[in-house]
């Protein structure tokens, strides 16, 4: 059994610094290679984290003493170059979502399936500490029955956001805008807490930038398959921007995350009156995570590398694997598909 995993990033654009930072915080895991398209930014960032590097993708993967590939590249690109990793024999981290279509997605799932090869994808806000605790006590039906989830991912962008990339924003190279890009962290959340959706309303819309081909605005109705119903609305037009707000609600009490952190949970005592604690409760117990109203998830990166690279070693599953990211890609699609039936896609 192998005792540390060597990894290869591909990509050097914004977020690779954070999988940069999570695999170097691991005591069996190390960052050896980057692999980037732009000479002048591959250099900086090699020189920044002492790494070899290559314009040539498949430098990178003949490598033989790479173990695992992070692959921090546009999300159209996502599917392909996993498989050329499977191919070359790697293991992989890909930052969400999997792919921008589900054939590809399938396609992916099944190199690595073939192989016996670890696929995982970025979801870090199942390991922040809220959800964690959450989960836990809707497994342990604390909640009672699920009835109602409500799910806000009001942040900001401005054009020259989606002007710093060509692909950010279209079809061909983000696969939609904020759902797919932004939103699609709380909709595996929405997945993670409450299972699978039968049924999917939604509505589409650019309603403040002018250059993007796809949605600033999005808006869904969910009803899951144990009943309960959902409501979705995500934006990058919400000056200044605000954390992530999910409430859910059961037939024995409610729980709202915030950010990183479950800042209310209100139980129904079976004697009319509610037992309930806010912050500063949660907080006493160690059930809530997060130190700021915007909190960056690095710690929820580093818990997920933790668990993958464990996965790598021990030749287990990744708690967020790739059929994983496949269901939370299946309900944006179905969620733009419905906004294409209803004409509202803009």
């Amino acid at each position: 059994m192998v005792s540390s995993i060597r990894f290869g990033l591909i990509g050097c654009g914004a977020v690779a610094s954070t999988h940069a930072k999570a695999i170097a915080s691991l005591p069996n895991a190390k960052l050896v290679a980057v692999v980037g398209q732009s000479p002048q930014r591959l250099a900086f960032f090699a020189e920044a984290w002492g790494l070899d590097g290559y314009t040539d993708l498949e430098l990178l993967l003949q490598r033989k003493d790479i173990d695992a590939v992070a692959i921090c590249t546009p999300s159209g690109s996502h599917g392909d170059i996993a498989i050329r990793a499977a191919g070359a024999g790697k293991h992989a981290m890909i930052e969400k979502p999997i792919d921008i279509s589900l054939s590809k997605a399938d396609e992916t799932i099944a190199a690595f399936r073939s192989r016996g090869l670890r696929l995982g994808v970025i979801s870090q806000r199942r390991f922040d500490l809220g959800v964690v605790r959450l989960k836990a006590l809707l497994e342990a039906g604390e909640l009672g029955r699920p009835v109602l989830a409500s799910a806000c991912v009001h942040w900001y962008r401005d054009q020259a956001y989606y002007d710093s990339g060509g692909w950010r924003g279209t079809w061909s190279g983000d696969g939609g805008g904020v759902l797919i890009n932004q939103g699609i962290h709380t909709v595996d959340l929405l997945l993670h807490l409450l299972g699978p959706v039968a049924e999917v309303a939604g509505h589409t819309a650019t309603m403040t930038h002018e250059r993007m081909e796809t949605e600033d605005t999005a808006v869904a109705l969910l009803k899951f398959a144990n009943g309960a119903m959902g409501t979705l609305s995500c934006t990058t037009s919400a000056f200044p921007g605000s954390p992530v707000r999910i409430e859910v609600i059961g037939s024995k009490g409610s729980a709202l995350l915030e950010g990183e952190s479950l800042t209310r949970l209100d139980l129904n005592n079976g004697n009319g009156s509610s037992g309930v604690q806010k912050t500063e409760e949660l907080d006493k117990q160690g059930l809530i995570g997060g130190e700021s109203a915007i909190p960056s998830n690095q710690e929820a990166f580093v818990r997920q590398y933790e668990d993958f690279v464990d996965a790598i070693i021990r030749r287990r599953e990744p708690t967020v694997a790739g059929e994983a990211g496949r269901e939370a890609l299946a309900l944006v699609l179905e969620v733009y598909r419905s906004s294409k039936r209803s004409g509202q896609r803009s």
